[in-house]
């Protein structure tokens, strides 16, 4: 099997820890992304899941039953709901070493980092299809 360097998505799209919930809510919905890095500059500081988003906004949003509260649960700043105990992975990983550390550390995604720089991700997804094509 070959290295997570092969199969990482390079220069992912990332937010920003004062970027709003509302942002990778919006992001979320249009690209159908799953995660997303959240940087400081280049320095990888947290993830942001598309369940982490969802938890944190009022379910009454976009609904008849909307008030300004629910909305006001788009405005919070990215930091107060990311994870930010990340697990990543360098580029010369290989893929069998970081699906091992995604199973057992129970995540979807490895931001892919150079000396705390974000340089790609991996998703179970990617990993998955270097599964199917090697049959």
């Amino acid at each position: 099997m070959g290295h997570i360097a092969e199969v990482m998505t390079r220069r992912p799209v990332a937010l920003a820890p004062d970027d709003t919930v509302e942002t990778a809510y919006r992001l979320f919905e249009r690209e159908h992304f799953h995660h997303l890095p959240v940087v400081d500059g280049q320095r990888l500081v947290g993830v942001v899941s598309d369940r982490d988003v969802l938890r944190a906004v009022s379910p009454f949003l976009e609904t008849g039953s909307e008030r300004d509260r629910d909305r006001y649960t788009l405005r919070r700043a990215l930091h107060m709901v990311m994870t930010r105990k990340v697990i990543t992975a360098s580029p010369q990983d290989t893929l069998a070493a970081a699906a091992d550390r995604m199973i057992v550390a129970r995540v979807g995604c490895l931001p892919v980092c150079e000396a705390e720089r974000l340089v790609g991700i991996v998703t179970r997804s990617d990993l998955l299809k270097v599964l199917v094509a090697g049959r």
